[in-house]
């Protein structure tokens, strides 16, 4: 007996603060390690950097690993972040298609978010953050793993990604 599962998207209520600070994850569709392959990371940073232009928003911290990303960004006034996220993933989704001559979902259907509230929450983010290579056994340090921004905090090194470095006090609140 074949039997019929009806599933339903489960849509996030999500509260926006513009000029806030966000920790973002978003995952490929399947857990598929799509990021191991470096045309497909240059499109996902092409993209963050396109949109980041475009809608005016801030980068100051981001890690790809091979099946999901992590940010912390500042979305600017008149954009929340589910427009930042459907306008990268949708873009990048499209590319990496595109370029890997396949189709069909690249991204899981949600994405998390989290506001940072307060200057050791977003100590623990950035920590958190550079640290995933290593917590997913990719690298046995952070400095040795090339897609993430730790290279822009701890080595000055700013040519694989730009990000928007801020003091603390521009973005927590207490």
């Amino acid at each position: 007996m074949e039997r019929i599962f009806n599933t339903r998207r489960i849509e996030l209520k999500r509260f926006y603060l513009p000029n806030h600070l966000y920790f973002v994850t978003s995952v490929i569709e399947n857990r598929r390690k799509i990021f191991t392959n470096n045309i497909n990371i240059d499109v996902l940073l092409d993209s963050f950097n396109h949109y980041r232009k475009e809608q005016g928003f801030k980068i100051v911290a981001f890690c790809i690993l091979p099946d999901h990303f992590h940010w912390l960004i500042i979305p600017p006034e008149r954009t929340d972040i589910s427009q930042i996220m459907k306008s990268v993933r949708g873009f990048s989704a499209r590319k990496i298609n595109r370029e890997n001559s396949q189709c069909g979902r690249l991204w899981q259907h949600q994405f998390l978010d989290h506001v940072i509230r307060k200057d050791e929450d977003y100590k623990q983010h950035i920590h958190y953050i550079h640290n995933n290579p290593v917590k997913h056994e990719l690298v046995e340090e952070p400095g040795d793993y090339p897609w993430s921004s730790y290279r822009n905090y701890y080595l000055d090194d700013d040519s694989l990604f730009k990000i928007d470095k801020l003091p603390l006090w521009e973005f927590c609140t207490d």
